[in-house]
C-alpha cells in the first residue's frame, strides 16, 4: 500500500471483466504471468498458479483475442508493479492486483478498445 491508503480508497475507476481470460506475459522472461481476470486503464487482476511478489516491476504483455490480433495487434505492452497478492477462492491459483506504471498512448487506446468490445455488459465488480 502507498503512504497508507487502502487499494479500495485508492480506485477510482471500477473494474470491467471481460468474456476472455487473456494471456499475460512477462516480455523479458516470456513467461506466463497468469490471466487476465478484470481490467481498466489503470491496472489489472490476474489469476495465476504462481503467486506474483508485491512491490515488483513487471514489462507485460496482455495476448489479445484472435480477432484482435489477425487485424495486427497481437498484444499489449505495459510497465506494471504488483501492488497486492491473495490466495484465489480457486485453489490453488493465487489473485495478483497491478497497477499500470507506463503505457504509451496506443496502449491505452487498445486497453479502452479491449473493454468497449469484450466487457461482459453491465458487470461492474466491486473491490
Amino acid at each position: 500500500m502507498a503512504a497508507g491508503i487502502l487499494i479500495s480508497e485508492k480506485r477510482q475507476l471500477q473494474r470491467r471483466e471481460l468474456i476472455y481470460y487473456l494471456r499475460v506475459n512477462e516480455l523479458l522472461t516470456s513467461s506466463e504471468l497468469g490471466r487476465l481476470v478484470d481490467i481498466h486503464i489503470k491496472g489489472l487482476m490476474l489469476i495465476g498458479n504462481k503467486s506474483l511478489d508485491v512491490g515488483q516491476e513487471y514489462l507485460i504483455g496482455i495476448e489479445l483475442p484472435r480477432v484482435l490480433s489477425e487485424q495486427g495487434l497481437p498484444q499489449i505492452g505495459a510497465k506494471a508493479r504488483c501492488v497486492w497478492v491473495r490466495p484465489s477462492q480457486a485453489r490453488p491459483f493465487s489473485e495478483s492486483g497491478l497497477m499500470f506504471l507506463e503505457t504509451h498512448e496506443e496502449a491505452q487506446r487498445s486497453i479502452s478498445m479491449l473493454i468497449d468490445l469484450f466487457a461482459l455488459p453491465d458487470v461492474m465488480l466491486k473491490a
